[in-house]
């Protein structure tokens, strides 16, 4: 075992530093990163004043995570046997960058491998282990699933939208990891990177074992885009992202399943690729539907102030403020807007006492700040009236063929 973690993470090592199509694809992931951070800053700016964390930040982040579930997922992949031409590889490239035009939600391994594995069926001279893409799409799925629930207590971004005509706070929710995953290859010559103790591995998604085939096979490592989108408007975003990540993780189960058996039933193989795809959008789209057909949980209130989010940190923290509390009066001065708050903080009052609407039940919170007092919450609150508002549609679907278009139209109408 530890021979073969070795040989894995010298393969993802030789692949950082050596392959040229493997550095091309780090500069197409690094260029995805900024364009998606840029757009997110811009939004997380508006709101809280400036990014939730930096460029470098979020890469650093990025990079590690990456590494550690990539490490992860190539063990699963490697003993599993996963057997993918590298000719493959590529064309998992290719489809990933034209799906990167139409929309950064469609950057996710399990779209690219089942339009792949469609085409493979479609057009037969297509070269594709179509059980073993399963199973990689499967683990991947099962991974993403993981990191989602793992990550459940960040990366959700408040919005502002519209509900049965009035604004409503919501929380957005995208998260994306750049995955290396090494899996076995047939190399074009004879000889082969495996250890000698991984010889005796079972192959379930190969024809022989590692032992008869160590001629022929060999380690190689790719790169997994893994995108999750989520929307929370009538649920906790928390609470939403941990149930997405059981659907994720069922839905992983599922591919396995149809992977192991396309060995032996060929149609099953075209059921799971169309399942890939479909399977994938239709825990998008449910996920959409269910929370706007809901009964949002941060409405605009006629009476008193609704909190949609708490910054970290703040002296709303400090108080026991809690996300969806309606403040109705700070030291009996009624609250109905943000700029009331300023108003009723304005002395910078050392002691305060808050009284608030949880649950249908009033509270009564006090707050102690020697010796130079406040004049800041830190909340974010949903207002009854604001001039823009935050179209979910459009942050939903973020695609650069819109970006160009738009700035297309911006010159033109400038010129």
């Amino acid at each position: 075992m530890l021979q073969l973690a070795g040989a894995i993470a010298a393969e993802m090592l030789k692949a950082f530093l050596t392959d040229y199509f493997f550095l091309i694809i780090c500069l197409v992931v690094i260029f995805f990163v900024k364009s998606h951070y840029r757009i997110y800053s811009e939004l997380q700016e508006e709101i809280y004043g400036s990014p939730r964390s930096s460029l470098k930040e979020t890469i650093e982040r990025l990079v590690l995570t990456g590494l550690v579930a990539g490490f992860a997922s190539s063990f699963l992949t490697v003993a599993a046997g996963v057997t993918i031409e590298t000719d493959t590889v590529r064309y998992l490239f290719y489809i990933m960058c034209v799906l990167l035009l139409f929309d950064l939600r469609f950057v996710n391994f399990p779209y690219a491998a089942g339009i792949l594995a469609v085409l493979s069926y479609i057009f037969g001279t297509l070269k594709v282990n179509v059980p073993s893409l399963l199973c990689l799409a499967a683990i991947l799925q099962m991974l993403e699933g993981l990191l989602v629930y793992l990550s459940r207590g960040i990366g959700h971004t408040p919005v502002y939208t519209h509900y049965d005509g009035e604004i409503t706070g919501a929380f957005l929710t995208r998260k994306f990891w750049m995955i290396p995953v090494v899996f076995l290859t047939y190399l074009m010559q004879p000889g082969t990177l495996m250890p000698e103790s991984a010889a005796g591995l079972a192959m379930p998604f190969s024809p022989q074992s590692v032992a008869g085939a160590a001629g022929a096979l060999g380690l190689d490592c790719l790169i997994a885009l893994l995108c999750h989108s989520d929307i929370s408007i009538a649920t906790q975003p928390e609470k939403k992202s941990a149930r997405s990540a059981a659907l994720l993780v069922a839905f992983g189960c599922v591919l396995m399943i149809l992977a192991l058996i396309s060995r032996s039933v060929g149609w099953v193989g075209f059921a799971g690729a169309v399942l890939c795809i479909l399977g994938r959008e239709g825990i998008s789209l449910y996920s959409i539907v269910t929370e706007k057909r809901g009964i949002p949980l941060y409405s605009a209130v006629k009476r008193g102030l609704r909190v949609l989010d708490v910054l970290p940190g703040s002296n709303a923290q400090s108080m026991g403020i809690m996300r969806g509390d309606i403040i109705l009066s700070i030291n009996n001065m009624d609250i109905q807007s943000e700029e009331g708050i300023g108003e009723a903080l304005k002395d910078f009052p050392v002691y305060t006492w808050i009284r608030v609407l949880r649950d249908e039940e009033e509270k009564i919170l006090e707050y102690k700040c020697y010796p130079d007092g406040y004049n800041t919450l830190g909340i974010i609150s949903v207002p009854r009236e604001k001039e823009v508002t935050y179209r979910l549609a459009w942050i939903e679907h973020m695609s650069i063929i819109r970006s160009i278009v738009n700035r297309f139209r911006s010159f033109d109408s400038s010129a």
